[in-house]
């Protein structure tokens, strides 16, 4: 996907990471709706997810017509939500299983691990056959030390900022938001292969004010300006569950976000940072 080579491990003293996110979605199971079905799980993942909580989540459906609009409420969707004291979440409905921690994050071995496991025992769900989609999402928020309101600047490439870093914004022009979002989709090579469809991105990055929010993740308004950098890459194909291939497709998802990271980086925001190559990012 992107034209940028394998980067040597590495760690971030001070990561803006906010949410790491491994998703597989799958063909609707309608036992996992029950504690019947959820049961099973529970007690397989325990040691890693000792607490869970049900949340009954609502949709509001619109529709316009002849009649003008109408407003649906369908039937709540139920997720279980496990999780441990560190921060990791595990979300499970009847059609899709996320895992997700935030600060807890201590690299990809620790956190594809844990998706491992989830994987494995998903796979011995009853009726639970087919693979639809396998994404992966970092969101990191950049916060600019206090007094150095433009240090992003000089932190990402100007190339993946664009041309308000081009310095052409006059000296009284505040710049309120400047926010990217690019859509890409490549064949699929190496592990993506065995997944026999293309890989698609969904990548959004930029300045943004105090008050932000970020699309679809449970995260509190942002409490100062920062620069933002969400990168989401997946497969959409129907495969067969198979643990161990969904595993390597998720690991190789990853690859191209930690180089497409690593490549955004300018010495100075390696530097800010705190990047040490060598250790497992």
């Amino acid at each position: 996907m992107f034209n940028l080579d394998e980067v040597q491990s590495y760690h971030l003293d001070r990561a803006p990471l906010v949410q790491a996110i491994m998703q597989v979605q799958f063909p609707l199971v309608a036992h996992l709706q029950t504690y019947e079905g959820i049961a099973p799980i529970q007690d397989a993942l325990g040691d890693l997810f000792p607490f869970m909580q049900r949340q009954d989540v609502q949709a509001l459906s619109i529709s316009v017509g002849p009649a003008g609009v109408s407003h649906e409420t369908p039937a709540p969707t139920l997720v279980w939500e496990l999780s441990d004291e560190a921060g990791f979440r595990l979300a499970i409905a009847p059609g899709v299983a996320t895992l997700s921690v935030g600060s807890a994050y201590d690299g990809i071995e620790d956190f594809v691990r844990r998706f491992d496991r989830v994987l494995h025992v998903l796979g011995e769900v009853k009726g639970l056959r087919r693979c639809d989609r396998i994404g992966v999402r970092y969101v990191s928020v950049a916060t600019p030390p206090p007094g150095d309101e433009e240090f992003w600047l000089r932190c990402f490439r100007p190339e993946f900022i664009g041309w308000v870093a081009s310095g052409i914004l006059a000296e009284e022009t505040q710049l309120v938001s400047a926010v990217t979002q690019v859509s890409v989709v490549a064949p699929a090579s190496g592990p993506l292969e065995e997944a026999a469809g293309d890989v698609q991105g969904l990548l959004r990055h930029g300045f943004v004010p105090a008050g932000s929010t970020i699309p679809g993740l449970a995260i509190e308004p942002l409490t100062h300006d920062a620069y933002v950098l969400d990168l989401d890459v997946f497969v959409a194909t129907p495969q067969t569950f198979d643990p161990s291939r969904i595993r390597r497709q998720a690991l190789a998802l990853h690859s191209q976000l930690d180089r497409l990271f690593r490549w955004t980086l300018t010495p100075e925001g390696a530097s800010y940072f705190g990047l040490r190559e060598g250790d497992a990012a």
